[in-house]
């Protein structure tokens, strides 16, 4: 049997825009694991915390959901048995969309795996909302009625 060891690590997020603060806790064992967010000074809309994995051009993005700050512009999120394998390398906070901005990021290995307008147009391509179609939809042309698969005969009328 797999017995790994038990892992902890605090992650101090930094501010990408801002006065905001913010630090996170991840604990793993056997791939999976605990991750405890706790952010401060957020603006009044609702907050998105990403974890994100690869590259810029085939990285992968997990969402972990919303933080809703309180009045006192604090909030809290906490995920209980996420898979945490080794390719996450950053917790992002982003505003969420029509407007993704990077708030905080935090580096969860020793090195920096990218760089922060890197960051930013991975968070902005992941939550971008699709351009609605600006061209006129093609008028439809009048079509005949099907013909019935089956055959309606005329009923027969008893004398």
């Amino acid at each position: 049997m797999y017995n790994a060891p038990f892992q902890r690590m605090y992650v101090l997020l930094r501010p990408a825009a801002g006065q905001v603060s913010g630090f996170a806790r991840v604990e793993s064992q056997r791939g999976r694991g605990r991750l405890s967010i706790h952010a401060g000074h957020l603006p009044d809309v609702p907050v998105r915390a990403l974890l994100l994995a690869g590259e810029d051009q085939n990285g992968a993005v997990l969402d972990l959901g919303l933080l809703r700050p309180t009045e006192k512009h604090q909030a809290a999120l906490c995920r209980d048995n996420i898979a945490l394998h080794g390719g996450y390398h950053t917790l992002a906070l982003v505003t969420d969309w029509p407007r993704a901005r990077l708030l905080l990021y935090g580096w969860l290995r020793k090195q920096p795996c990218c760089t922060l307008w890197q960051m930013q147009e991975t968070v902005a391509r992941y939550l971008a909302v699709p351009a609605a179609d600006s061209a006129p939809a093609p008028a439809e042309l009048p079509r005949k009625a099907p013909r019935p698969s089956v055959l309606c005969l005329p009923r027969r009328v008893p004398t």
